[in-house]
């Protein structure tokens, strides 16, 4: 599957690249130029064991890339991840600016139906946040699920490729569908997908 990421902290470039172990082709998005230089020569920007001899071989395989332009990033992209910060706004609430940012501009950009995931860490609400923001800017058919991330720092890459459970959050069967193909590889393996509405995904990674 084609897959793209857009932000490449430490959620986004874990996810990146242990899809593209899985067999996807991965595009991974962020603003930093200097950062996606780096990326592009083979640099880790971040430490995690076992992340940067997957990182090197999907590199070298052609099966992970890095963009700094949106539209590049997610040309014929079949899920788009959304892996920004949400860093706490003056009053302690997460702060939606950079994922509304980009979500407007993907509504701009976007010009075939995909699935748009929150990856972030996100208050309850957020994906009707996210779809709002898409519509301002856009006719195009698009679901966005909620598909949290529950990954421990030093165990990110294990967590990922043996997840002891898999959160998705749609009301929609189109959307869960690419869903389950996507994860397809680790359920067959025995990791536990979990289905529910977006809203309840997003307060599960709460709880």
């Amino acid at each position: 599957m084609k897959v793209t990421v857009v932000g490449t902290g430490y959620v986004g470039l874990v996810s990146g690249t242990c899809f593209a172990e899985m067999g996807n082709t991965v595009t991974c998005v962020d603003i930093d130029e200097k950062k996606i230089e780096r990326m592009k020569a083979g640099e880790v920007p971040i430490y995690e064991p076992g992340l940067e001899e997957l990182f090197k071989k999907n590199i070298e395989e052609n099966r992970l890339t890095f963009t700094t332009k949106l539209k590049d990033g997610i040309k014929d992209a079949e899920v788009i991840f959304l892996a920004l910060p949400t860093p706490p706004a003056e009053d302690g609430s997460a702060d939606l600016k950079y994922i509304l940012g980009v979500a407007e501009d993907l509504g701009k950009k976007l010009d075939h139906y995909a699935v748009i995931v929150n990856k972030s860490t996100v208050p309850v609400g957020t994906a009707d946040k996210v779809k709002s923001a898409v519509l301002e800017n856009s006719k195009i058919e698009f679901d966005v699920v909620s598909n949290p991330e529950f990954l421990k720092e030093g165990f990110a890459v294990a967590d990922f490729m043996n997840p002891d459970r898999i959160v998705i959050g749609t009301k929609r069967a189109r959307a869960r569908d690419v869903m389950l193909r996507l994860y397809e590889p680790l359920t067959s393996k025995g990791s536990e997908m979990f289905l529910m509405d977006e809203k309840s995904a997003e307060m599960t990674k709460y709880a």
